[in-house]
């Protein structure tokens, strides 16, 4: 019988008992601790437990903050994790298809169905998705502080989904004060200086949703994509970003530096005022980062993986 660990973020905008009751339904073959920590330190606790017993999978029920804290403690080990969408990008989720329905996710342990990808480590941190600094970070942080602070702010984010980061996103291009950053960077691929407005490392093609910033990336083929942002016109900043949103990558655009690679040092030259963010999480001030590729540290199942030990059931009899 599998034990698997089922976390539940009661901060999520879609976590809830109802959803508890529907893993319990599909799983039930399984032996199931639901776990609730009420701190990032019982949090952790509960997960060296779960690696002291050597549980057969984790499930983090929420987004991906959630599972950027799970990563943290799981990453390099033999235990998988199942990603259920219950926040309000769930990047990782869609990544690895995991938003399809319920039933369908929760198949991919019951059928021992997974695949190992890879993280990026930043100064001995892990991120799944993506992350950088400037305006991006920005967003991720006035929106996890208006979630903190306001319990009505979760429900909005309910009924507007991912289209939240848009708005925000617009709100911080048009704000009197974007901040600009000067950055050193070191790579095999491209060094220098740069101004940006924003700096993004990328593990997957999509951020936030809906962002298609970098479209022939992945998370399994041991590199990672870099976008430098450098438009020193508002209007041709805007005019980018606006482009990016509707699915048109800006290839012939001077000012949207991208390339792929393995290892990177990033130095921030404007003071403390700069900080890293990664899956939707704030992972640390500067004014330095080495950003390089974990190959292979997440085992994750998902239905799309090519591992299955299992044949897929039929007619489970549950929606």
């Amino acid at each position: 019988m599998q034990t698997i660990s089922v976390y539940m973020n009661q901060h999520a905008s879609h976590s809830g008992g109802e959803l508890k009751h529907k893993i319990e339904s599909i799983l039930f073959r399984s032996n199931l601790q639901f776990k609730q920590p009420s701190s990032l330190a019982a949090l952790d606790q509960c997960l060296e437990q779960d690696i002291e017993n050597g549980v057969d999978a984790i499930v983090s029920v929420g987004g991906d903050g959630t599972a950027n804290t799970i990563i943290q403690k799981i990453a390099g080990t033999d235990i998988g994790l199942l990603v259920v969408p219950g926040g309000t990008a769930n990047d990782l989720a869609h990544e690895l298809g995991n938003h399809k329905g319920l039933q369908n996710v929760l198949q991919s342990i019951r059928n021992k169905e997974y695949k190992k990808i890879d993280l990026i480590k930043i100064n001995g941190k892990f991120m799944a998705t993506n992350g950088g600094i400037g305006f991006g970070g920005k967003v991720a942080q006035k929106i996890n502080r208006l979630r903190a602070s306001y319990p009505m702010f979760k429900k909005v984010m309910h009924l507007s989904g991912s289209k939240i980061y848009s708005l925000f996103v617009a709100q911080e291009l048009l704000s009197l004060n974007l901040d600009r950053h000067k950055v050193r960077i070191t790579s095999k691929e491209l060094s220098g200086v740069y101004d940006v407005a924003a700096l993004f490392i990328n593990n997957q093609s999509t951020v936030a949703g809906k962002f298609e910033l970098a479209p022939f990336t992945a998370n399994n083929d041991g590199r990672f994509n870099v976008i430098l942002v450098t438009h020193q016109n508002r209007a041709q900043l805007i005019n980018c970003v606006v482009k990016v949103s509707m699915g048109h990558f800006p290839a012939n655009d001077p000012h949207f530096i991208t390339f792929e690679t393995d290892k990177i040092a990033i130095e921030a030259l404007d003071g403390d005022k700069s900080f890293f963010f990664g899956d939707g999480e704030m992972l640390g001030n500067g004014p330095k980062w080495e950003v390089e590729v974990a190959k292979d540290s997440l085992k994750v199942f998902t239905r799309s993986s090519k591992n299955s030990e299992l044949p897929l059931p039929q007619n489970f009899g549950l929606s």
